[in-house]
């Protein structure tokens, strides 16, 4: 099985994190939409700041881990 999905250059483990994404960025309340934008555009400065660190472990959303 590949490392990245197809055209897009994912990791199969950050799916879940780009479905939690698009599921803020398409909530009804226009707050949390507008906060979703924002900390990702932050997120992207500061990636573009500091260069993108792989992470230890399997990116996995903190509502989806096991304790």
């Amino acid at each position: 099985m590949a490392n990245t999905v197809s055209m897009i250059g994912i990791d199969p483990g950050e799916l879940s994190w780009i479905h939690m994404l698009v599921l803020l960025l398409r909530h009804p309340d226009p707050v949390v939409r507008e906060l979703t934008r924002q900390a990702l555009c932050y997120v992207e400065a500061a990636a573009s700041r500091s260069g993108i660190a792989r992470p230890d472990r399997e990116a996995v959303p903190a509502m989806r881990r096991q304790p």
